[in-house]
């Protein structure tokens, strides 16, 4: 009788186990986004891009200017949310959310409210905007040369700068300030070479334990606390795997010239010079090893890029992101940033953004044709 009532006591047990357990993992809240965006049209589709994470978290078509979207993120998730060509920036978190704005320049027309992260970003909107709209004013006038002369032209390009640069103060400011947060966290490792790292180290060490296992506050550790890959000074050995699943460490390389480059099928300058090096291909590979380091997670389109780009050289990753320990070390803050190490070890020059000159530059040190 008591082994009986054990054994319905234990399938009792395990029904509630999986009742609860399952019900609570479907009916896990997430998020809600309503939105209107005036001037839009019926049927145009709206988007939510997780930008770290290289996806679509939903779509929705507008009906009266209105849409709906929802989903579950696993952490605060900062978002493009799209519309035709115009996009906003929003922090995503499981909570009811809306969205409005006019579809003319809606990343400085918009208003969003959510929680506690959008609420941040919100504040820093209030203190960017003024010198958005100056720097994205000046940018357009540029751009369609809306200037009268070489003196007018001037007066642009230094009301661009002078404008981006408070821009860009407000913004590490305002990262330094709210560190105990994703949006200032993540503010702060972007802009990690502005900082001491001393200093970096002290913002880190007063984080809550939960903020210190998220992999940005992982990442700006490391830059604290490890020597980086530097020009005039050996490379920093790594291990990674190629696209196709094989394991590499670049130190196998050594003794050869080596071509490091740090990109996203995302980032259009990287692309441009997978396909210059693709053309030239043939010759570079007799005087040097070619490495492409993606930093892609999604896999589908970093094998898809790689095809398009006709890449046949290694290509590698950790498929750990932008706040990945390899980037970190390497310390990649543009993309793509390139090294160029030689036949020793050594890091003899450092690349950061594309021109068809980098190409020829790292041909001519491979060949030793430099002056």
């Amino acid at each position: 009788m008591i082994a009986f009532n054990l054994k319905l006591l234990s399938i009792t047990y395990l029904f509630f186990l999986l009742s609860t357990g399952v019900n609570a993992q479907h009916k896990t809240p997430g998020f809600v986004l309503k939105g209107v965006i005036t001037g839009s049209t019926d049927g145009t589709v709206v988007k939510l891009f997780d930008i770290e994470g290289q996806k679509v978290l939903d779509s929705a078509t507008i009906t009266n200017e209105g849409f709906r979207l929802k989903g579950h993120v696993a952490k605060p998730t900062t978002c493009w949310l799209q519309c035709d060509s115009e996009y906003a920036v929003i922090q995503v978190e499981n909570t009811a959310m809306s969205f409005t704005s006019i579809l003319k320049e809606m990343k400085l027309n918009y208003t969003a409210e959510g929680g506690r992260e959008q609420t941040l970003q919100n504040a820093l909107d209030k203190q960017q905007r003024p010198y958005e709209r100056i720097t994205t004013s000046a940018y357009d006038s540029l751009t369609n040369k809306l200037y009268s002369d070489t003196v007018h032209k001037a007066k642009l390009k230094q009301t661009y700068k002078k404008a981006q640069n408070s821009y860009m103060d407000v913004y590490l400011a305002f990262g330094r300030k709210h560190f105990n947060s994703y949006i200032g966290m993540d503010i702060v490792y972007r802009n990690r070479q502005r900082i001491p790292k001393d200093s970096i180290l002290l913002l880190y060490n007063d984080l809550p334990s939960s903020l210190k296992a998220t992999p940005v506050a992982k990442g700006l550790h490391t830059y604290a606390m490890n020597k980086l890959a530097v020009k005039g000074e050996q490379f920093v050995d790594f291990d990674a795997k190629t696209i196709q699943g094989q394991p590499f460490k670049l130190s196998a390389l050594k003794g050869k010239y080596i071509y490091l480059a740090f990109g996203s099928f995302s980032c259009v300058p990287c692309r441009l010079e997978n396909r210059e090096i693709a053309k030239q291909y043939e010759q570079l590979s007799k005087n040097m090893v070619i490495v492409n380091f993606s930093l892609d997670i999604n896999r589908k389109e970093w094998e898809a890029a790689a095809k398009l780009d006709k890449i046949v050289w290694y290509n590698v990753s950790d498929m750990k992101g932008s706040a990945g320990k390899i980037k970190t070390i390497y310390d990649v803050q543009a993309m793509p940033t390139s090294y160029l190490i030689d036949t020793n070890g050594l890091i003899v020059e450092r690349f950061e953004g594309y021109s068809e000159e980098n190409i020829t530059r790292i041909a001519q040190i491979a060949n030793k044709k430099t002056d």
